[in-house]
Order: structure tokens, then C-alpha cells, then sequence
């Protein structure tokens, strides 16, 4: 059964490499958006993310969310659909000496989060995946 936990470790808290994700400066900075979603990422190695998990992930709900509790709904709805789709990305990058950051925006109106959310951020995951798994050389470093 494949695993469906998000615990605390598989976070990516560590102010240095959020701030990577966002530097426009970069070219080791990858890009996926589908519908309201866009994923930034990055690999790094193991050593400098601090953790053993292949995937840390971030959530940020956008600046159209101006209210706490709209906020606070994205990043739950964000997370639930990371949750419960996550495994095939974890598959695909584990047995690696590296680590995938990556920060999943909401990039859409507050008011269709619930239903934009479920359906764009499984397919930016899939999108993400396959682009891992055929990059050559590229921002992934994966192939």
C-alpha cells in the first residue's frame, strides 16, 4: 500500500532553500504550472537539504488570499491533494543521493480553490514526474 503520510519531516522549512526556489536569478530553478498550480523546484544534495527524505515540499495559498482563514483553507486543501497524491513522485526519486525541493503555489481565486485545487495540482505532480524522468542535463539533474 503506497504511503499517504505527510509528516513534518517531508516539509521543506529551511529558510535558504525556499529562498533559492524564488531567486529569478537562477537556472537550476525548474517550473511546472497547470491551471491554477505552479510548482517551483530544484534538486540539491542530500548534504545541503539537511534531510534524508527525497522530497521536501512547501505550500503557499497566493496573494489573492487576504483573509487567515482562506489561506489557511488552500494550504489544507494543498496539502490533502499532495498527500494523497505523492507516492508516484516519491517513487521516482527515491534510491537518489539528491533531493527535490519544491513549492506548490496557488496561483487562482480564493472562491474555486476547492475545485480548481483537486484536479490541477494531481496533474502538475504527473507533469513534474514525467519531466524528471526525461530531463537530460536539465534543471533536474535527475535522468
Amino acid at each position: 500500500m503506497p504511503d499517504q503520510t505527510l509528516p513534518r519531516a517531508r516539509l521543506l522549512k529551511r529558510r535558504r532553500l525556499i529562498r533559492a526556489l524564488f531567486d529569478r536569478a537562477r537556472d537550476d530553478v525548474g517550473s511546472v504550472a497547470v491551471g491554477t498550480i505552479r510548482v517551483l523546484y530544484r534538486v540539491v544534495p542530500r548534504h545541503e537539504a539537511g534531510s534524508d527524505e527525497p522530497v521536501l515540499v512547501g505550500f503557499a495559498p497566493g496573494r489573492r488570499a487576504r483573509r487567515a482563514t482562506a489561506r489557511n483553507r488552500i494550504k489544507r486543501l494543498l496539502r490533502e491533494a499532495y498527500r494523497r497524491h505523492q507516492q508516484p513522485l516519491r517513487d521516482r526519486l527515491d534510491g537518489q543521493e539528491r533531493t527535490l525541493t519544491l513549492m506548490i503555489l496557488f496561483r487562482g481565486d480564493p472562491d474555486v480553490a476547492s475545485r480548481r485545487i483537486p484536479t490541477d495540482l494531481p496533474r502538475a505532480l504527473r507533469r513534474l514526474t514525467d519531466r524528471l524522468g526525461t530531463d537530460q542535463a536539465g534543471a533536474s539533474g535527475f535522468a
